[in-house]
């Protein structure tokens, strides 16, 4: 799986400009402020049809346009693809179209070409915020099975309609009439939810330990642990367990209005010498730490779709030490069609490792 071409119309910075990637690796150097991360993040909507930032799309629409296009020829399983992505500000609406026939559902896109993106600013956005590290999981798992998409989009149906009622019926006692049935499927959409992320990081970390020894020198042991109701072990009994969850907690969830009980309360925590990373380690280790993640992610999709996915590494190198730097660069490039983007020539021989230098 591997990118070709790439047009941008309208996109943050970017007025109209056409690239062509002959290569599987490419390195990106400009200037801050030219746009390098923008590219990245442009490359990224192909996989996921929105903003790897949280982005809103009218947020990513260049200063004064009202509509922006992402266009691509992507190659899928030997053959030759073409994704096309656009967003009217005016009337709000997102379109997307494969191989020119429009798609019913924009998460009709999803799984069509896989990437995975390493952002800088994510070091510290994901690996401190519980909802993002959730995000981690739910993109990663989207990506290589397409029930679970469907039953997250499910999910956050019923949760919201669940908590409509709380709300509504917020400081007295829960009508348990009314709620119930809306118990049950929380309960099950929750649970395969939470059974597909469980089974995802059992696959995943292996690798996830591989790569930050191999990129620490294995100085510090890196874990990861999912935080829920519903145990690793008892992953069979997830619907059992959240239903009877649900309702201990009724009570308390009658008073605040809203859930407190389900994935969307889940946490994923990483480990560093068995403390919570997110407020121990240091700069350079969590970096290494969300790169190992990247890395294990890109491992994870091979696995389950047969093809590697795009990797898209922007400013990676920054804070990490030469040994660190020198590890990630032989990592990165042990995959498929890899992008990363530098201000200058990190001193890393690309050109030598066979990067085609682009500037933008």
């Amino acid at each position: 799986m591997y990118l070709t071409a790439l047009k941008l119309v309208n996109y943050r910075n970017f007025d109209a400009v056409d690239f062509e990637f002959p290569g599987r690796k490419t390195a990106v150097c400009a200037e801050n402020g030219a746009g390098k991360s923008n590219l990245l993040e442009a490359v990224y909507f192909l996989a996921i049809a929105r903003s790897g930032r949280g982005s809103r799309d009218r947020d990513v629409v260049r200063w004064g346009a009202e509509y922006f296009t992402i266009e691509a020829g992507v190659v899928c399983e030997d053959r030759l693809r073409s994704i096309r992505i656009a967003f009217d500000r005016r009337a709000g609406k997102k379109k997307a179209l494969l191989d020119t026939a429009p798609l019913p559902r924009l998460s009709s896109l999803v799984g069509t070409f896989n990437a995975v993106l390493f952002f800088p600013e994510d070091v510290d956005l994901v690996l401190r915020d519980p909802p993002q590290r959730r995000r981690l999981l739910d993109i990663l798992v989207s990506q290589s099975k397409t029930s679970y998409l469907s039953d997250l989009d499910q999910y956050r149906r019923v949760l919201a309609q669940r908590n409509r009622l709380l709300k509504e019926g917020q400081g007295r006692a829960p009508d348990a009439r009314h709620l119930a049935p809306w118990d049950v499927q929380l309960a099950a959409l929750g649970a395969r939810i939470i059974r597909d992320r469980l089974d995802a990081l059992d696959a995943m970390r292996p690798q996830f330990d591989e790569y930050y020894r191999q990129i620490s020198r294995g100085s510090e042991q890196v874990g990861c642990v999912y935080r829920s109701p519903v145990s690793a072990d008892e992953r069979d009994r997830g619907r059992e367990i959240l239903e009877a969850a649900l309702k201990h907690r009724r009570a308390d969830e009658a008073d605040l209005g809203y859930t407190l009980v389900g994935p969307h309360r889940d946490n994923l925590v990483f480990t560093l010498d068995s403390r919570s990373a997110h407020k121990f380690a240091s700069k350079g280790q969590l970096k290494s730490i969300l790169l190992a993640w990247k890395l294990a992610e890109a491992a994870y999709l091979k696995s389950h779709t047969g093809s590697f996915p795009v990797l898209l590494m922007d400013d990676v190198f920054a804070e990490l030490d030469r040994h660190r730097s020198d590890a990630a660069m032989e990592l990165v490039t042990s995959f498929g069609q890899v992008f990363i983007t530098a201000a200058r020539e990190p001193g890393m021989n690309l050109e030598d490792r066979g990067f085609q230098l682009v500037t933008i």
